[in-house]
């Protein structure tokens, strides 16, 4: 897992095949959990069809699990590959879907989590000021909890909508706050994003800069090629 988030693909598909072949004792939801864990390499790694079958298999498998926290887990990931992938309309309905179960369950963490990813696809879709709102509330309330991790996702997502809302300056704000989480925490899964989303905003401002998006886009290109996330390029 935190192989991932320090932005090693490679090493993240490498690591999960040699936890599948370990013989380890068994453990409720092991085999979904590694499978979730690859289709999310396979997307970053730029191998859709492998990750779709994949991701077919769990969802197959889920149905099955009595383990809530298992289905919570793959559940959300499931979420996260659709948002990647810009199918927002199906993430905003499978992440209601999971953030009723996971109240129901009392899931709260992954809780947490859906409610922003339903925040960020909705927003997205429909970037009103309203829905712009909801997201940066959702992740108010995951760092309540006293959780962090995935915020350079979570606030660069606040800060596209905000730039989608025609918002530059809060589109900026949000940003160097994403930036300054990759810097303290070490989570480089989304730092290609950032670059592309700082050319982007260099691009809306009163006097676009087309040298500065320009140096920004490579940029995001070159961190994607070197941590071959293909999907990012």
């Amino acid at each position: 897992g935190m192989i991932g988030v320090s932005g090693s693909r490679s090493a993240c598909q490498e690591n999960q095949r040699h936890a599948r072949a370990e013989p380890r004792p068994p453990r409720a939801g092991r085999p979904t959990g590694v499978s979730v864990r690859r289709d999310l390499s396979c997307q970053l790694l730029g191998l859709p069809d492998q990750a779709a079958r994949l991701g077919e298999r769990v969802r197959a498998e889920l149905p099955s699990h009595g383990h809530a926290p298992t289905v919570a887990f793959c559940t959300t990931f499931l979420v996260w590959s659709e948002f990647l992938l810009g199918d927002f309309e199906a993430c905003e309905r499978h992440s209601a879907e999971l953030v009723a179960y996971c109240a129901e369950k009392t899931v709260e963490q992954y809780r947490l989590w859906c409610a922003i990813y339903h925040a960020c696809a909705r927003a997205t879709r429909e970037p009103t000021a309203k829905n712009v709102a909801a997201i940066r509330a959702a992740i108010d309330a995951e760092h309540r909890s006293g959780a962090l991790i995935w915020d350079s996702l979570f606030v660069s997502s606040l800060a596209e909508a905000l730039l989608m809302a025609g918002d530059v300056t809060g589109a900026e704000a949000a940003l160097q706050e994403a930036f300054a989480f990759v810097e303290q925490s070490g989570e480089l899964d989304w730092l290609a994003e950032l670059h592309r989303l700082d050319g982007q905003i260099a691009l809306k401002r009163p006097e676009p800069d087309r040298a500065r998006a320009e140096a920004c886009f490579l940029q995001a290109i070159d961190i994607a090629r070197s941590q071959e996330a293909r999907l990012l390029e």
